[in-house]
């Protein structure tokens, strides 16, 4: 992690004169794609807003249950030219009421840290608990790049009086037994893709609004209604 963000807030004042073009792959895009032949700045900004929805919603959902608390956003290598990330993360500071979100990533080993993958599928819970362990203030552990496939390993599922976590989708696909850890309170909620979800349509300007057409917020106090979406 560069040294020279240290907070959300600071990354996103660092960023805020810099504009990236970023191909979204969603089913927005998609649908665009096979609706009208091409992609658009229109879709960019509508799919980055539907995106960003969920930074709001558990930003409220945290803001409940750990109000004043400093929190840690785990994000990808390449965030500093992510425009969905600066997004997200603006989100999350408005629906959290507070920039005391810290900002980090995996740093891994330098002979993996050049090869053409997903972070999910080199990263161990050694690098996880490693980069976990520079935030003792952290009270919630905020994912956008999944689990480690080694997450029996993990410290801080052990830790009973450590950081929880929260998952941004599982960009790694179903993770064994992950109903049984919301359950047991260790992954404090998990945001998954609505599937009654639509991508014909504008993002509404409520971020509310707009997180319920594409995704759904799972904790222990909604996990049986929506136990179809744990493939386990």
């Amino acid at each position: 992690m560069p040294r020279f963000f240290k907070t959300l807030l600071a990354f996103l004042f660092a960023m805020a004169s810099v504009s990236f073009a970023i191909m979204v792959f969603s089913g927005g895009a998609l649908f665009w794609h096979r609706q009208f032949g091409g992609m658009s700045d229109d879709l960019l900004q509508n799919e980055m807003a539907f995106y960003a929805s969920q930074g709001f919603r558990v930003g409220e959902y945290l803001k409940d249950i750990e109000p004043k608390k400093q929190l840690l956003l785990l994000v990808d290598p390449d965030f500093q030219r992510n425009e969905n990330i600066k997004q997200l993360a603006y989100a999350m500071i408005e629906g959290y009421g507070s920039n005391d979100i810290m900002l980090d990533t995996i740093e891994l080993p330098s002979e993996y840290s050049e090869m053409p993958m997903p972070l999910y599928m080199s990263m161990t819970a050694e690098d996880f608990d490693k980069v976990i362990d520079r935030y003792p203030d952290a009270s919630v552990i905020i994912s956008t790049i999944g689990l480690p496939s080694d997450l029996e390993k993990l410290k801080i599922l052990k830790n009973e009086d450590g950081p929880k976590i929260l998952l941004l989708g599982l960009p790694s696909g179903p993770i064994p037994g992950l109903a049984e850890l919301i359950r047991a309170g260790k992954i404090s909620a998990v945001v998954f893709s609505n599937p009654k979800a639509r991508y014909d349509v504008p993002a509404p300007k409520s971020r509310n609004e707009a997180f319920d057409i594409r995704y759904v917020l799972v904790t222990k106090d909604n996990l049986e209604e929506f136990r179809a979406l744990f493939a386990e």
